[in-house]
């Protein structure tokens, strides 16, 4: 259980930071998909009422709907299977781009500061995305007697890193940072690989969600339309036969 909620937050915090990256351009698909969801609603309640009411019209007009709906769904889905394989490059572009992050905007600060603490890693690419303002959640806790912790920790000069970046200007975003010159303990391990595989199982969950919901769209619009074809039959008038019958007429007895 421990596990399953800590992997459950991470998700949550990497939706958060991708969303922030870009407001505009992020997960159109997604946004869009919610519009579907009260579409469908109205489409089931219309269908369901068209059938126990045995409205024709309605009943047309759902198989309409619904089949519209579908390749809708489809023109959204088949981008998204295209752009996963590509999605690794995707995410290096864009972790280019709001480096360093001392420099972004204080909410994708806050969301990586979350998952730095919670999954003990450091930067996007690495501990020098934050240039020489490295966050506390980037410092490793004290290292024990044993070096337990000395494969997921590395030694940083900050020192050394104030007098090669360029660190004369303030954080103006208020983060806790530290420009003492001393070496520190931080996570060796960075956060963009754990952002990608969230990422790409996100969007296998969406996948997933659309093929089951495009399955259970094509049941319903296959047996709309066999309901419209045994009401259609139902209203036809019978056959008349009369012309093929035999008529067979009793004659009276003749009298003796």
């Amino acid at each position: 259980m421990g596990n399953g909620r800590m992997y459950m937050r991470g998700l949550c915090i990497t939706f958060n930071v991708l969303l922030l990256f870009d407001h505009r351009s992020t997960l159109h698909e997604m946004y869009i998909l919610n519009v579907f969801g009260p579409i469908t609603v109205l489409f089931s309640i219309l269908g369901g009422y068209a059938a126990y009411r045995d409205k024709r019209i309605l009943l047309i007009l759902y198989v309409v709907f619904m089949t519209c709906e579908f390749i809708a769904i489809v023109i959204i889905a088949v981008p998204m299977v295209r752009v996963q394989p590509k999605m690794e490059e995707i995410l290096d572009r864009r972790f280019h781009s709001v480096t360093p992050l001392h420099d972004t905007e204080p909410q994708v600060q806050r969301e990586l500061n979350k998952l730095q603490a919670s999954d003990q890693c450091c930067g996007l690419r690495g501990h020098s995305d934050w240039g020489c303002h490295i966050p506390l959640s980037c410092y490793c806790p004290p290292l024990p007697p044993d070096n337990s912790l000395d494969s997921l920790c590395e030694t940083v000069n900050l020192g050394l890193q104030n007098t090669t970046l360029d660190c004369q200007h303030n954080n103006t975003h208020g983060q806790t940072t530290t420009s003492v010159s001393q070496e520190r303990w931080v996570y060796s391990k960075p956060c963009g690989p754990i952002l990608k595989r969230h990422m790409n199982f996100l969007i296998q969950i969406m996948i997933g969600f659309i093929s089951t919901f495009a399955t259970i769209m094509i049941a319903a619009i296959v047996m709309s339309l066999v309901l419209l074809g045994l009401q259609i039959r139902s209203t036809e008038p019978p056959l008349n036969d009369s012309l093929d019958r035999v008529k067979y007429q009793l004659s009276p007895l003749a009298v003796t």
